[in-house]
């Protein structure tokens, strides 16, 4: 399993959560600027942010695989500068990957002494199955914003081996918590090693 799979999968009710925070050493501004600026946004997405109204309502257009076809679509849910920024997050099926509708992604930034924090939180319907490939994926973002903001500027690629091992490692860390809960919940005991 990779090091580090800081990422948390949230079941409830309502919706599956995939939420990072991260710890960056840049300050607020900057790190808001890469969250809300369109051009320093697409540097961590890993494609053209060709639509992003910052306004309640606004449109969002973010292709997301610009080459495999995918798209977002969305709208502007909350948009406080230097603060927050939430959006649906629809994307039509492409290639062999089905619809992801009735999703909604959150950052949210603050300033972490010296430096600033992202929480990313993205929440799925249940039916959407897909919280270890998003966990995955956003591992993989989160660690191309921290090499951005940390001044390195080369281009970013998911390389496939990479999400497959992190969408195995996120889905082991899912069962094992789930696993603890029901063996907690039903007083199992583990054998002595």
């Amino acid at each position: 399993m990779p090091e580090n799979v800081d990422g948390i999968i949230r079941h409830t009710l309502e919706m599956n959560e995939v939420e990072f925070q991260r710890r960056f050493d840049a300050p607020l501004e900057q790190l808001w600027r890469f969250v809300s600026e369109p051009e320093l946004l697409a540097k961590w997405l890993g494609g053209p942010v060709d639509k992003l109204e910052p306004f309640e309502g606004g449109e969002v257009v973010v292709q997301i695989a610009p080459k495999m076809g995918a798209t977002v679509y969305g709208k502007v849910l909350e948009y406080v500068p230097e603060q927050v920024l939430a959006l649906t997050w629809e994307v039509p099926a492409w290639g062999h990957t089905p619809d992801l509708m009735g999703t909604r992604m959150r950052w949210a930034v603050e300033a972490d002494g010296e430096g600033s924090k992202l929480t990313l939180t993205h929440a799925l319907p249940h039916s959407a199955f897909r919280e270890h490939l998003l966990s995955a994926a956003w591992h993989l973002h989160m660690d191309q914003l921290g090499q951005l903001l940390a001044g390195h500027d080369e281009h970013y690629t998911i390389q496939q081996a990479e999400i497959h091992a992190l969408v195995l490692a996120y889905l082991e860390k899912d069962q094992a918590e789930k696993r603890a809960y029901y063996e907690h919940l039903l007083g199992i005991q583990k054998p002595a090693a």
